[in-house]
């Protein structure tokens, strides 16, 4: 019989350097506390979901009972775990692999909150259950304790080591937890995650590469709804690339909708509980994932569960599954905001001690990242229903006052653009109003489509489709052509009629293989053939005629009505045959008589004009005064209005005399052509005075033009015309000869050449 002491023995020294004494058949010895040999060698027993209920409500013969009895053997084997003493706990752990695979059958396959109403409604099975899950928690704080008891304890830093070393804890396994644990038990899993990265830092490098893991997997799910040509970063052999065309099981479907569920709804609770780890998300851009995804893949998965599920026969599952995608999609909006989050909580946590460059640093990437977004519709319409921008920059405005408000009112605008609404001014008060509210998500259409927001009726209004006809046709259909000219123009029709039109969205469908199945079988090569212009017209309740002339005021087809007067056969004869008749016709009087008459300037007696005395101001005193009363002008004919004797009187009045009035006048009006020996004989004038002129040039400076320059003698003053002279001499000396002396004896001295 072995004879062991406690660590109260040992001086409570820490489980790494504890010995525990043992006496066995008389010979005492030291054996480490972790050791292989204090495991038990124990057959635990996995979990397993509970058994289906058949359609009757009852449970298949024995199946019940068998899991009662598997969950009473998984409870007391928890039981006993805790019961044991730690270096016992701890070795049974570490060398009995069958013990940490029991905890993660539990943590792997029990059901999450989502899933929890499929649990069999037994009142038996249901407490079971509970007890296995209140145990397996007690057992999972015991594994992040690293003290127990004053001497029961391990130094953090070689419990960190071994749950590392031997994968107690991993990233998958904190996930799983927060999924069970997390909703309700918040603040003991943050105490059990922080106590995990804090005695471990290398956890914090796998977090790190478990993003792009996680982002693997939104490109696995994104490719199977054909959202993805070929997975990001990888080259796939033709061989191995998986046949779109192959048709999509619904359990297939269901699978995939678990999956992306648990994997939205573990992120969520992870970065809810475990903000730290938002910011790595954000780092590595995580959030700009879950848009592509939501935007492309998101209502491709609406659209394949309608044509999956949405039938009489499989009604329940069609409402699970859309409930699952619903919730899904909620989750996935949580998890950006929470990585969107790193943005704002450091400015409003440390409002006190956040600088302005910081606070201008975060401002700047949340706006960059929304702005990032605003392509993506879907997204942003449920984004903003959900955690309303408005509100966001409202707070922001008020801790950073230098914000630039250009990009937020862009940023708001964009946002608000997104609701197809036909108002926009209703549009943006309707979602202002129910972001406010904060009322939730709505629901998606049965067709596929993600709601386009707004409240009411116009929240569930699908838009119609365009309908495109004729040479607009023809121009949607060569757009296409001209990128995939081997494509029949009856092929391009249909991708355009499938896809409302858009030649863009039916260039990048082909291009990246996107198409619907009904189109991904239709022969490529195949041409159009125009429409019937019978069954256009039946198509349109009625004839349908193309001419330039239909609906205008001939048309009877159209109009009850129709003026026959303004119709006639050939060419329109004139009501005038000459054009005296055409200026001798008045008959336009009659038609101004009434305008006329209503300004009482129209004689009814068809006198235009009273010839009558106007006695009106006969009484009223306007005569002129005496002739020295009053100065008056004479009255003076003007000069157009005179004639030849007029224009002669009134040249001698000015007292000019007659031989300088005919050279000053020129030659008279009646004059056409001037006579030739007058003309010769003024040119011959002015050639000698030109000639003259040029001699006395030669001679010497011209004359003073009887200018004087002298005036009277110097102190007596001198007249202003004087002055006025002498100026314009000074002004023009360069004009003769020995000019400029004077302007550069100036210089000189001014230069100190002359003393």
């Amino acid at each position: 019989m072995a004879k062991r002491r406690t660590n109260e023995q040992n001086n409570c020294k820490p489980l790494e350097e504890l010995k525990v004494v043992i006496t066995k058949d008389g010979v005492t010895k030291e054996v480490p506390a972790l050791s292989p040999g204090w495991r038990e060698e124990r057959q635990h027993v996995y979990y397993k979901p509970p058994p289906t209920v058949e359609p009757d409500g009852s449970f298949p013969i024995g199946a019940k009972e068998a899991w009662l009895e598997r969950m009473e053997f998984l409870n007391s084997d928890l039981s006993w775990l805790l019961e044991l003493q730690q270096y016992r706990f701890w070795s049974q752990l570490l060398y009995h692999e069958e013990t940490l695979n029991m905890i993660l059958s539990f943590l792997q396959e029990a059901p999450p909150y989502y899933a929890i109403e499929e649990f069999p409604q037994d009142e038996e099975m249901w407490n079971s259950f509970q007890r296995t899950h209140y145990l397996m928690f007690l057992l999972i704080n015991r594994l992040a304790t690293y003290k127990e008891s004053e001497t029961e304890f391990i130094s953090p830093g070689y419990l960190g080591k071994l749950i590392y070393d031997y994968y107690v804890f991993t990233i998958p396994m904190i996930l799983d937890i927060c999924m069970f644990y997390g909703r309700e038990n918040r603040c003991h899993v943050l105490k059990i995650i922080n106590t995990v990265f804090n005695i471990q830092p290398q956890y914090q490098e796998d977090l790190k590469k478990s993003v792009p893991f996680i982002c693997k997997v939104l490109r696995f799910v994104e490719h199977k709804f054909g959202g993805r040509k070929l997975p990001e970063g990888e080259l796939v052999k033709l061989s191995e690339r998986p046949d779109r065309r192959e048709e999509m099981t619904l359990l297939e479907f269901k699978d995939l909708v678990l999956h992306m569920l648990d994997t939205a709804a573990n992120l969520s609770l992870f970065l809810d509980i475990y903000t730290p780890a938002c910011k790595v998300f954000h780092q590595q851009l995580f959030e700009m994932k879950i848009v592509h995804f939501y935007e492309n893949t998101v209502p491709q998965m609406y659209r394949k569960l309608e044509l999956l599920a949405n039938k009489d026969d499989t009604q329940p599952v069609y409402v699970d599954l859309k409930h699952k995608l619903d919730i899904m999609r909620v989750e996935l909006l949580k998890v950006f905001r929470l990585c969107l989050a790193t943005c704002i909580n450091p400015i409003l946590e440390n409002i006190d001690t956040v600088t302005e460059a910081e606070v201008k640093k975060y401002v700047d990437d949340y706006v960059g990242v929304l702005t990032e977004c605003l392509s993506e519709k879907v997204f942003i319409r449920d984004y903003h229903s959900a955690y309303p921008v408005d509100h966001d920059l409202d707070a922001l405005s008020q801790v950073c006052p230098e914000m630039d408000f250009m990009k937020c009112d862009f940023l708001l605008e964009a946002v608000l653009s997104s609701f197809d609404l036909p108002d926009q001014n209703k549009m943006k008060n309707a979602v202002r109003m129910r972001t406010r509210r904060q009322e939730p998500i709505p629901d998606i259409q049965k067709n596929g489509n993600l709601p386009v927001g707004g409240s009411g009726e116009s929240a569930h209004k699908v838009p119609p489709k365009k309908r495109v006809t004729g040479i607009e046709l023809e121009s949607l259909i060569t757009e296409v052509k001209d990128i995939l000219p081997h494509l029949g123009d009856g092929f391009v029709e249909k991708c355009l009629e499938q896809f409302n039109f858009a030649s863009d969205s039916v260039i990048n469908a082909i291009l990246e293989d996107t198409l619907p199945l009904d189109l991904r079988s239709s022969d490529q090569t195949l041409p159009r053939i125009p429409p019937d212009t019978k069954e256009l017209d039946e198509a349109t309740n009625g004839m349908q005629r193309l001419n330039v002339f239909d609906n205008d005021e001939f048309d009877v087809m159209t109009q009850d009505q129709v003026d026959t007067s303004r119709i006639h056969k050939g060419k329109r004869k004139g009501k005038h045959k000459t054009l005296n008749e055409l200026i001798d016709d008045k008959s336009h009087r009659a038609e101004f008589r009434d305008m006329y008459n209503k300004f009482g300037i129209v004689d009814t007696e068809g006198s235009m004009y009273d010839d009558e005395y106007d006695d009106t101001y006969d009484l009223l005193d306007v005569s002129v005064g005496d002739e020295g009363d009053l100065e008056r002008r004479p009255f003076v004919v003007p000069r157009v209005l005179r004639g030849k004797d007029e224009e002669s009187s009134g040249a001698d009045s000015d007292g000019e005399e007659p031989d300088e009035q005919e050279a000053k006048a020129g030659p008279p009006r009646d004059e056409f052509v001037q006579n030739p020996e007058e003309v010769r004989a003024r040119a011959e004038q002015r050639r000698q005075q030109m000639h003259s002129r040029a001699r006395g040039w030669r001679r010497g400076p011209p004359p003073s033009k009887d200018k004087d320059v002298v005036g009277r003698p110097k102190g007596q003053g001198q007249d202003k015309q004087v002055v006025i002279n002498r100026d314009h001499k000074t002004a023009h000396k360069s004009s003769r000869g020995n000019h400029n002396r004077r302007v550069f004896s100036q210089r000189k001295r001014q230069q100190g050449m002359i003393s």
